[in-house]
Parts: structure tokens; C-alpha cells; sequence
């Protein structure tokens, strides 16, 4: 096989067989609808300086006072500081809960091993936002304008006092209703569980879900599927099951073509395989986040990959997305090297 071309967008080896073990699947789907994604929402990101661009990403609510998100989201804000709205409603109406955070000061943290010139792996970070004690602002969504207009808090209660279903998702979102995470042990398995993305664009809501296959890989150290319409913006979002736990976080679009060894240069022999990467809550984020969430930590759920939902035995053929990465990381550490 002949790798002719990469495109990584974040949001964007020799051949060999590897056991896979499946993960069990229950029949019910407890997300199937864009209200059943009452733990993810659209944000906005306000960096420090006068050139500093706006931008947004997802992020997904895992305890009282804690979000995950992707790391290269927050890379800026990390080393300079920002201002993060949460956006937590998708109605006509939101609300926006602001938090600050400094370098002396922190509400983001990035995996300390995370590195921009990898994809995926590690591509982790957490913010820290307690949405009974933060600050807030409120608007309505009005086009071309983002995120809309303001008005005072006593307009949104008027709201909300209109709109019973408003009300109703604005009590979920404040409530202690949280995922349980899908927690990865060392093995390469495959999800035989039907998987979902929510996309969220200006608070309209749509869930993507997915058809294909999905893995975890051990060595390469997160999860991938063919992508299912996952694109710039959404990333950061929660990778659903269909049976509610979480599985990962969106990070970033791996497209690659190409063509036999043997083959002549042309377009119509090259293929492409366009896959999506996610980040899995393996050994190593699991570390993270127990040093920095403190005993915040100790108040999520876990589910266990292994052994309650494994069968061992299965084979699938990783060769592909091995080899590209192993590509890229080695051009990584090239890279570091020439600049240190």
C-alpha cells in the first residue's frame, strides 16, 4: 500500500492482524434524540489580546463543575488566558455561563502530554465551571449576530415562564444527571455499539450518527470509525453510545489517500479513507484527571470496557491508519527535535 497523501483537520507500519475483543451491546438507545444530548454544549472562546480571534468549540458536561473538551480547543487560552460562554440552551432564549481563566489563575487544563503536532492522542482537557456559582449573561438568537442580542435576566425568566419546555431543559441541564464513561483498559477492541456526535452550530442542534465500525487501538491510543459528518467546530463534543455512557471525545478528521504499489498514477486508482479520531478515557487521561479534578474525581462513573462487556477472539486489520500515523508522529519528533 502506497500512502500518497494526509489531511488532518482538527475539530480536524507493516501489515498486521490484532486481537480485538467486543464490546457488548444492550438494545436501547437512551441517545436518539437532540435532547438526550442535555450534557454537551456549544462554547465560545474570547482569547486575551487585541488581534486575538474569537472561536468556538464543544464541550461535554462529566461532573458538577466539570467539562470535557479537546485540547487544541484551549491550547491559546491555556498559555494566555480567555474568557469561555458555555451556551446552554438551544432555544430562542440561552443562557451564557462565563468563566474566566488565567495562567495564574487556571479554569483550563490541558493534558500535560498532549502535543498540536499529533492527532488525537492526548488531545484532552478539561474546564473547570461550576454552573450554580458562575456568572451569566443572557441573550436572544438573532441571525448574523452572535450569539444574539442581550437582554436582562428578568426577560429570560419571562421566557422561560412561557415556554415550559425551555424551563424543563434548563432544570436538566442544572441537575446532577451526568454520563457514566466508557473506561479503556489496555487492549485494542472493537465497539460493537452504535455510536453518536452532536453537532451544534449557532444553537441549532443535529445528532450525526454512526454507521460504521468503531475501535479503540491501544497503541496508537485512542479510538477511530470512518467519519459519519463530524466536521470543524464540533470538536471537543461527547462520543455517545446508545446505551448512555461516554466513550470519548471528538478530536480531529484523518484523511488519507491511496494506491497500489503496482498501480500507475492516476486519480481514479486512488482511493481515500477520510476516518475520524477520537480521544478514549484510557489509562493515561484516566491519570490525568484524577490530578486535576482532586476528589471531584472520585464522584464520576466508570464503566469498565473489561471485563463486563468484552468477548476476545476477534481480528480486524489496523495496518492502514497504523502506518499514517506512525508517519506523522515520527515528522512530529523530527520536528521537536530540530526546534529544541
Amino acid at each position: 500500500m502506497r500512502i500518497l497523501l494526509w489531511l488532518i483537520m482538527l475539530c480536524v507500519a507493516p501489515f498486521a492482524w490484532g486481537q480485538v475483543g467486543i464490546v457488548s451491546v444492550v438494545d436501547e438507545n437512551k441517545h436518539a434524540t437532540e435532547e438526550d444530548f442535555y450534557h454537551t454544549f456549544e462554547y465560545h472562546i474570547q482569547p486575551r489580546g487585541k488581534n486575538a480571534a474569537w472561536k468556538k468549540c464543544q464541550a461535554t458536561r462529566i461532573g458538577k463543575r466539570w467539562f470535557a473538551t479537546a485540547a487544541h480547543c484551549l491550547m491559546d487560552c491555556a498559555k494566555n488566558g480567555c474568557t469561555l460562554y458555555m451556551d446552554l440552551l438551544d432555544e430562542d432564549y440561552s443562557a451564557l455561563a462565563i468563566v474566566q481563566s488565567t495562567p495564574k489563575k487556571p479554569a483550563v487544563f490541558i493534558h500535560p502530554d498532549y502535543d498540536v503536532n499529533i492527532p488525537a492522542l492526548d488531545d484532552f482537557a478539561l474546564i473547570r465551571l461550576d454552573l450554580h456559582r458562575a456568572s451569566y449573561s443572557y441573550f436572544r438568537r438573532v441571525s448574523n449576530i452572535k450569539p444574539g442580542l442581550a437582554v436582562s435576566k428578568q426577560r429570560f425568566n419571562q421566557f422561560l415562564d412561557q415556554n415550559r419546555r425551555a424551563a424543563s431543559k434548563l432544570r436538566r441541564v442544572l441537575s446532577g444527571d451526568l454520563p457514566p464513561i466508557l473506561s479503556f483498559d489496555n487492549d485494542t477492541y472493537l465497539l460493537d455499539r452504535k455510536l453518536s456526535v452532536i453537532s451544534i452550530f449557532d444553537g441549532v442542534r443535529a445528532i450525526k450518527p454512526n454507521p460504521y465500525k468503531a475501535y479503540y487501538v491501544n497503541d496508537l491510543g485512542f479510538g477511530y470509525t470512518q467519519n459519519f459528518g463530524v466536521r470543524s467546530g464540533m470538536s471537543g463534543s461527547g462520543v455517545m453510545t446508545n446505551t448512555g455512557e461516554l466513550a470519548g471525545i471528538v478530536s480531529a478528521n484523518l484523511t488519507v489517500q491511496t494506491a497500489p504499489a503496482n498501480a500507475k498514477a492516476s486519480k481514479s486508482k486512488k482511493q481515500t479513507h477520510d476516518f475520524f479520531l477520537f480521544s478514549a478515557f484510557n489509562q493515561p487521561m484516566r491519570t490525568f484527571m484524577e490530578k486535576t479534578m482532586g476528589s471531584d474525581y472520585y464522584q464520576l462513573e466508570f464503566k469498565d470496557a473489561y471485563p463486563h462487556y468484552i468477548r476476545r477472539g476477534t481480528k480486524a486489520d489496523h495496518s492502514l491508519i497504523r502506518s499514517i500515523v506512525k508517519q506523522i508522529r515520527q515528522e512530529a519528533a523530527a520536528k521537536a527535535k530540530k526546534t529544541s
